[in-house]
This record gives C-alpha cells, structure tokens and sequence, in this order.
C-alpha cells in the first residue's frame, strides 16, 4: 500500500465519518421534533380530558379509522 493510496482511503474514511455525523444530527433534530409533538398531544389530551371530564375523553371514543395530522 502505497502513500497516495493510504491518503485516499484516509480521505475517503474521513468523507464517511462526516456523512454518518450529518445523519446522526439529522436523527436527533427529527427525534427532538418527534418529541415535541408526542408532548404536544399529550398537552392536548390533558386539557380536553379537564374541559369535557375524565370519563369524556378516552381511547375508547376515538374513531377507529383515525390517524395522525403529521
């Protein structure tokens, strides 16, 4: 293995490791986002289930058909 071939797997190495940490931020940005709207919902279902009563809003009621807005 010559020197130019060891710069080049070297660089290449280098160009890898840079693409996987965009990934890993990328993941941890959508993860933060992920989280902010389970909390969001959650917010949600707490102040539906204070305004309508505790027995009023339940898993139960909701449309079986329904889906997430996001």
């Amino acid at each position: 293995m010559g020197v130019s071939e060891s710069e080049g797997s070297s660089t290449l190495l280098d160009e890898k490791l840079l693409r996987f940490m965009e990934q890993l931020e990328l993941l941890e940005e959508k993860r933060a986002s992920l989280n902010s709207l389970i909390e969001q919902g959650w917010f949600s279902m707490s102040k539906a289930r204070y305004s309508m009563g505790n027995k009023h809003v339940s898993p139960l009621q909701y449309a079986s058909e329904m889906e997430p807005l996001f």
